[in-house]
């Protein structure tokens, strides 16, 4: 299983403006591949095989039978309106039945399944929520389940569910489970931490469970006491520190943000930060307001900006004013401590992100995927209907599996750069914003803002021709060519503008276009550190890279007066010539910007440009 990775939002009908649901997913893992897979609906023969390999390690699991008919599948949204994410919380080690060679009790016939796999195979197969979680269900108990704790969204135009679930490793095949409803006027959210606590048992609109989640506990001593004091997350993945400060904290990332005030959000800080693992926060919280589409683009790029685990206000921010920490384990070691960085919901460790939005008001569902870190995705609209994906965004049935990709003859791989590949073009993005983060990102944002503006409107107006379709196969057609030629312009969009972000930042400068300029038809600006950043060096360094003052008295070794240099090997007469005698100084310059142009080949200018070129040739 996956270590501390994804991230899930789930927002119900009633907590949404437009009346939709809504679930957001970020796919955290530094090897997988950020692509589209699809499964087109199909009728199978009796007896048909599927085969089912692992997310995780990619190999085979095995193979189990088809049911007569399978559901159009893009992404991890069906042609029903049956959207499901998913993250692993792990859980009690005795009861993981993940690893290359599964620990778990498998079919003797046709193998296991693992959590991920489960998630395609039911969309294939189901399309209501409440039927989703019968046929997990099923397929868990009839194969077994070749993994880890597992937290599933599950949604349909109508309803939400959360469904956590572990297996029973070595000890037998099938699993354990608990479902519930996030309500109307609420919202919830998973980030690999187990969060089902008690369970309304006798309430079948608003809970579900497997029969023996109870007993399977009482027969391995975990627990002895009553049904209804039972927790299905204090009793299979107990909250430890790194569950609350790295998991539970996401959680509360958007439950602060969102939440109304009687929630009382910030009582929590001594909870998500460790402090106080007895003080859990509730499954699901009132919102303050109803939430968009676009608000949930933003919470997926959360880092935990404004609370008490924010990194921008200390050295590890650096000159960027980092929101996260790059080029490190979470957890690391100095002077024989341990430390640890934070874990945001937006990470560059994502392979992929989504957004699913079932609507009662339309015949589709929309997935808005985007790959790499969520922080800077764009993205592309495709209605669930849709059959055929672009090259930059094609996942073939491979589910980011290289060898898969590699065998089909996909664009790009983890191990195959292409500009062609989405996946490519959105990491090159993503990486020159963290490398120049306080005057790239913003960059990047507005221009998403921007971009993801247009398409919620142009997604509009298709919705509106397609509801004025009756025929289901030609209604199927026109929302697919909308979805592809939508998702392959943006390719083309998204590598375009990384050309443009790229020039205009490129060596840490601003380009600014200046038509007056007949030399480079444009004004290199010089960028600038942060007033904090500035005091953080020099504190650190004291008198290592100060400037000395020109008019303080110098002497050489013997204590004689040095005119020349001053006690730190500075020439004096220069930088009282730059201060004092400006007029001299520009003369400088342009003698200096003269000899570098020489070697280059160019003729420099008859005149030097004033205070700009100064800078650049003698200061900066």
């Amino acid at each position: 299983a996956r270590g501390l990775a994804c991230t899930n939002l789930l927002i119900p009908a009633g907590s949404s403006q437009d009346g939709s649901t809504m679930i957001a997913y970020s796919a955290d893992d530094a090897s997988m591949f950020g692509d589209l897979s699809h499964w087109p609906a199909g009728d199978h023969a009796e007896g048909a095989l599927r085969d089912v390999y692992s997310w995780d390690y990619g190999n085979r699991l095995g193979a189990i039978p088809q049911p007569a008919h399978t559901y159009n599948v893009v992404g991890n949204t069906n042609e029903h309106q049956l959207t499901i994410g998913e993250s692993t919380f792990g859980g009690l080690e005795m009861l993981d039945g993940s690893g290359q060679k599964p620990k778990a009790v498998c079919n003797a016939t046709y193998g296991c399944l693992d959590y991920a796999q489960i998630i395609w195979v039911t969309l294939q197969r189901a399309r209501t929520a409440r039927e989703a979680i019968k046929v997990m269900d099923d397929l868990m108990q009839t194969y077994g389940y070749a993994s880890s704790g597992e937290s599933y969204s599950i949604a349909d135009p109508h309803e939400v569910w959360q469904m956590e679930v572990i297996g029973k490793g070595s000890l037998s095949k099938g699993t354990v489970w608990a479902a519930v409803r996030i309500p109307d006027g609420h919202v919830s959210a998973h980030a690999n931490q187990a969060r089902i606590r008690q369970v309304p048992w006798h309430d079948p609109d608003a809970a579900m469970a497997s029969p023996d989640v109870v007993d399977f506990a009482r027969g391995l001593g975990l627990y002895n006491g009553t049904d209804e004091d039972f927790s299905f997350s204090d009793t299979y993945d107990p909250v430890t520190w790194s569950g609350a400060r790295f998991c539970e904290a996401r959680v509360y990332s958007f439950f602060a943000s969102v939440a109304a005030e009687s929630e009382r959000m910030a009582d929590y800080i001594d909870y998500v930060t460790g402090q106080n693992l007895s003080h859990r926060m509730p499954l699901y919280v009132k919102v303050a307001a109803k939430l968009t589409l676009n608000d949930t683009f933003w919470h997926m790029r959360n880092h935990y900006e404004g609370t008490p685990m924010d990194q921008r206000h200390d050295v590890g921010a650096q000159q960027q004013v980092l929101p996260t920490r790059m080029g490190e384990s979470m957890m690391w070691k100095s002077g024989g401590k341990s430390y640890f960085s934070e874990r945001p919901i937006g990470t560059w460790v994502a392979g992929w992100n989504m957004v699913g939005v079932q609507r009662a008001s339309s015949n589709y569902s929309v997935l808005w995927f985007g790959v790499d870190d969520s922080t800077f995705s764009l993205h592309a609209p495709f209605y669930g209907a849709t059959r055929r994906v672009p090259a930059a965004w094609d996942g073939g049935n491979c589910t980011g599996i290289t060898s898969c990709r590699q065998r089909l003859g996909l664009t790009g791989s983890m191990v195959d750069f292409s500009f062609q590949s989405m996946h490519w073009v959105g990491n090159m993005i993503a990486n020159f914003a963290y490398s120049q983060y306080k005057d790239v990102a913003p960059a990047v944002q507005e221009r998403l803002v921007q971009l993801e503006g247009q398409l919620m409107q142009q997604v509009a107006q298709m919705d509106r021709k397609l509801a004025g379709m009756t025929d289901a196969n030609a209604s199927a057609e026109e929302a697919t060519d909308f979805s592809y030629r939508t998702a392959e312009g943006l390719h083309r969009e998204w590598l375009d503008f990384y050309g443009k972000v790229f020039m205009t930042y490129v060596d840490g400068y601003k380009m600014v276009p200046d038509p007056e300029n007949e030399f480079s038809g444009c004004d290199k600006q010089t960028p600038h550190w942060t007033p904090s950043w500035r005091d953080t060096i020099a504190n650190l360094t004291g008198d290592r890279y100060e400037v000395p003052d020109p008019k303080r008295p110098s002497v050489d070794k013997d204590g004689r007066p040095d005119n020349g240099v001053n006690s730190d090997g500075h020439p004096m007469q220069l930088l009282s010539v730059l201060e004092e005698r400006p007029a001299q100084a520009g003369a400088l310059a342009s003698v200096d910007k003269m000899s570098l142009r020489a070697l280059g080949g160019r003729r420099a200018p008859a005149a030097p440009v004033a205070g700009r070129r100064l800078r650049g040739a003698v200061l900066a």
